[in-house]
């Protein structure tokens, strides 16, 4: 398959200037910037009553100061040319390194760049700013359809942003977006790269923390060093979707992923919207199926989960109920893995999303029930801009089966989890129009299990303020 490498990337852009050479400047001046300004504050407390351990686990906080600046040039013969760099910085290192010894989700506020010196691995302090020119892209658009290759934000149900912290994930390779045909988006994506957050650099795409740690060990990645015998690099991703919209209130959604000689899985979504009355109800579920293309045989669930084979084939379905009425938006879903493996999702695409899935949770692992509720209020006709989420979630997992990934909570090994959300987001008017501020804030609570006594129950708050320019 052909790979966008930098190399190819600056001659298409050469290219498309060349072509555009008669109007360049106005499609340089008509062109679109958005400018954001960003700041994040993020505390997490954890409980440790484990004497059986031996040692506490200690709190994480960190203030980060920052923001992006993205362009984009008008089209021109159907060109575009897209950049985007972003930055986080410690301000004053009012951030030190100490505030990182029991830190989990702060530490992708600041740069996690490691790299190796012989088989030590380095890894920048806890605290350290960095930039990235994490978008630059050319895009062709013609009719209702448009192709873009180079590194971008990509978004499908494998991949996302996931701009919950300072600097979002971003890809490099392609992707192309059809909407020709009447009621259907008909999407294919194509990802060599993977730039995670709190990186700065684009790994392959086996470069990732939520990858199986058996997988990543077997390329060449920044978590492990490399050695002869090891691949130089991972397979590239391939993801194709239809979404269809023909009927009323009824939208489909069929998607496939395949990873070469590791895994594939299918994924089927029907949602369904009807009137009754004032409230708007909705009714969607899903269905995926991964199936096994070598992957099992670096994971070896056999030996390391006692399964009856080394196969990770599985799959996993999910439910859901929605009512809006007025100002209220209510939800509750419930999913469930199959007891055969781990659904495999390394690049922040979770498969349970918009499900039961709830912040730090990861709810696909191997014979994993998931509950949630969640109610979310508007509040503009007392406060304008200003609304409330609140949500509990109920995962009721297997001790017996040890998670492929070492991320999220699952990766300590706990038991069931119990966890509340509440989040406040106002997004300010007048002369502070364009200012948005959020407050969320998590309690949650881990079973310990006979094999794991830790006691490794959290709370976390998270503060945010946006500035949109």
């Amino acid at each position: 398959m052909l790979k966008f490498g930098i190399a190819a990337i600056l001659f298409l852009e050469m290219t498309a200037f060349a072509v555009a050479a008669d109007d360049l400047q106005s499609a340089l001046q008509d062109g679109k910037f958005e400018g954001r300004l960003r700041s994040q504050y993020f505390d997490t407390i954890w409980d440790d009553h484990s004497i059986e351990t031996g040692k506490g686990t200690a709190n994480g906080t960190g203030l980060a100061v920052g923001g992006s600046l993205i362009y984009k040039t008008a089209p021109l013969y159907g060109l575009s040319i897209g950049a985007g760099l972003y930055t986080t910085q410690n301000p004053g290192g009012i951030t030190d390194g100490e505030d990182g010894a029991g830190a989990t989700t702060s530490r992708d506020l600041f740069s996690r760049d490691s790299h190796y010196e012989g088989e030590t691995k380095v890894t920048d302090p806890y605290g350290t700013g960095y930039a990235v020119l994490a978008q630059s892209y050319l895009e062709y658009g013609i009719e209702k359809s448009k192709i873009k290759a180079g590194r971008f934000l990509m978004k499908n149900p494998w991949i996302t942003p996931n701009d919950t912290k300072m600097i979002p994930i971003a890809v490099g390779g392609a992707q192309a977006v059809s909407d020709d045909i009447e009621s259907t988006t008909i999407e294919l994506h194509y990802a060599t790269q993977f730039k995670e957050r709190g990186m700065s650099y684009f790994g392959n795409m086996a470069d990732t923390g939520d990858v199986p740690n058996a997988i990543r060990k077997h390329y060449n990645t920044h978590y492990n060093p490399a050695s002869p015998d090891q691949e130089s690099d991972a397979p590239d991703l391939v993801i194709a979707g239809v979404k269809n919209r023909s009927f009323d209130g009824l939208d489909l959604q069929v998607w496939g992923m395949h990873w070469n000689d590791l895994v594939d899985q299918l994924r089927l979504e029907a949602n369904y919207a009807l009137e009754a009355g004032a409230v708007i109800l909705g009714f969607g579920g899903l269905y995926m199926q991964q199936f096994d293309q070598g992957a099992g045989a670096l994971i070896n669930p056999m030996t390391n989960n006692g399964d009856d084979d080394n196969s990770i084939d599985t799959s996993l379905w999910a439910l859901r109920a929605t009512a809006d009425y007025r100002a209220m938006h209510l939800l509750v879903a419930t999913s469930q893995t199959s007891e055969d493996g781990d659904l495999i999702a390394g690049w922040r695409g979770f498969p349970t999303y918009d499900y039961t899935r709830s912040m730090t949770i990861t709810d696909w692992n191997a014979n994993t029930k998931a509950y949630k509720a969640l109610v979310e209020y508007d509040f503009a006709k007392m406060v304008s801009g200003f609304k409330t989420i609140l949500s509990y979630s109920y995962y009721d997992r297997d001790p017996s089966k040890k998670p492929y990934v070492s991320a999220t909570d699952r990766g300590f090994q706990n038991g069931d989890t119990n966890q509340w959300n509440l989040d406040l987001i106002y997004q300010l008017a007048g002369s502070l129009k364009g200012t948005e501020l959020k407050a969320r804030f998590m309690d949650q609570k881990n079973d310990t299990t006979p094999t794991y006594p830790k006691e490794l129950s959290n709370r976390e708050v998270r503060l945010e303020i946006n500035y949109y320019f």
